[in-house]
């Protein structure tokens, strides 16, 4: 178990489901914006972290403002998906006052987290050097575009642009279409999983010998890393992926088909499953035909065997389709879902991802897909609201020793919102 500190923030209402969730008592500082840090950070928090979003005073994080749809006046729909659970405070850090807020809540926390351009923080001694002395434990991570160093550290970085550069636009989209962009922003997504991930990597370390580290999360290695089997084909065979569309590039039947009303998935991954799939739609001896009786040859023949199942599926319904294959435990198939039908999947709502809080100060009722991972059963089903920009300012500032008078002073000389 981590030894961490508990501040004063776990003995509230909220804080007694907290104490029983994994990160209960550990401390993060984030000073990420956008998505992919905050999303990274909003894991933590979720099971059981005392995340502090520090934000620039008067306009916080932008994505507060990414919009329409909007929650309410305050956030975005944006905001919400990647910020439930922490606490804001309004900071101007580039004067001397503001750092030395942050070195106050250093010298007490567990991790310290940011996403601005190589050397920034350096600028205002915010630096992981710096703070490293204040608490040698500290676990620093920087979610980075290219980098700390290189010809392209220095680049501004986005979703759309790392996952242009990374490969992955050029292999998603129709066969011989233009590159699309995946349909939700999943580099960032997946490089604030792995922001995550080294944390706690970071955290265990530290458990061990006493000292932090500094964790560096390059946004463009993240994109080359999860290209997975498309990466590895390259690597070590020398195919350049294109566009397939929804098929898959080493396994035949495994992609979209038109049927009588719609549009399903087919996954036959292996050759038994072929069997099978043969055997429910009618067509047993297929898989003895030396073209289609492996993987292999039904990868190479591909344009053949597809063309045989396009036209067999397209002569029954999607609901005919995915019940005949309730029938096996072996190949799959599924009908494509719009947004609104995942989220109202039986199985979603069995699984209790949704979530509804209420923001008391907002008066407006809040949903959200929430932590997927359970605990002994605990689902996480209970969570903090986004905070409003500067909502918990003075909470933390009191839990720091700052008196009444000191903290109006501090928001007079717009130090803190």
């Amino acid at each position: 178990m981590l030894q961490t500190r508990i501040s004063s923030f776990h003995f509230s209402k909220h804080a007694k489901f907290l104490s029983s969730l994994p990160l209960s008592g550990l401390k993060v500082i984030d000073l990420s914006r956008v998505l992919a840090g905050p999303y990274g950070t909003m894991n933590l928090a979720d099971i059981g972290a005392d995340v502090i979003k520090v934000e620039r005073c008067q306009i916080g994080d932008e994505t507060r403002h990414w919009g329409p749809p909007f929650v309410s006046d305050n956030f975005s729909s944006y905001f919400v998906c990647c910020n439930r659970n922490k606490r804001s405070l309004a900071l101007d850090y580039s004067k001397p006052a503001g750092r030395e807020i942050i070195y106050e809540l250093v010298k007490s926390a567990d991790v310290f987290v940011e996403n601005l351009r190589p050397g920034t923080l350096a600028k205002y001694h915010l630096d992981y050097q710096t703070l490293s002395k204040l608490n040698p434990k500290l676990v620093y991570a920087s979610l980075t575009g290219y980098g700390q160093s290189g010809p392209f550290s220095q680049k501004s970085a986005y979703d759309l642009t790392i996952s242009a550069e990374g490969g992955l636009m050029s292999i998603t989209g129709p066969k011989d279409g233009d590159p699309v962009r995946v349909g939700v922003a999943i580099t960032d997504v997946c490089s604030g999983l792995y922001l995550y991930s080294s944390i706690l990597a970071g955290l265990y370390q530290a458990q061990k010998n006493g000292v932090g580290q500094y964790i560096d999360v390059p946004m463009l290695s993240v994109q080359l890393s999860v290209l997975a089997n498309i990466g590895s084909n390259y690597l070590n065979s020398g195919i350049v992926a294109k566009p397939m569309g929804s098929s898959h590039p080493s396994i035949v039947p495994y992609q979209g088909f038109n049927t009588l009303d719609g549009f399903i998935v087919v996954a036959a991954s292996n050759d038994g499953q072929f069997r099978d799939l043969c055997e429910a739609i009618g067509w047993p001896s297929l898989p003895s035909n030396p073209m289609f009786c492996t993987n292999d040859q039904r990868v190479e023949n591909r344009e053949q065997l597809i063309g045989h199942l396009s036209e067999r599926f397209s002569e029954e319904t999607s609901s005919y389709w995915v019940t005949l294959a309730e029938n096996y435990s072996s190949f799959s198939v599924s009908v494509v879902n719009n947004v609104e039908q995942a989220f109202n999947h039986p199985q979603a709502k069995y699984l209790n991802i949704t979530k509804t809080v209420h923001h008391k100060k907002e008066d407006v009722d809040i949903r959200m897909a929430g932590h997927p991972v359970r605990f002994q059963n605990k689902d996480s089903a209970e969570c903090r609201p986004p905070p409003l920009l500067g909502e918990h300012t003075t909470e933390i500032l009191s839990e720091l020793g700052y008196s009444k008078s000191q903290i109006e002073l501090l928001r007079a000389d717009n130090i803190i919102g």
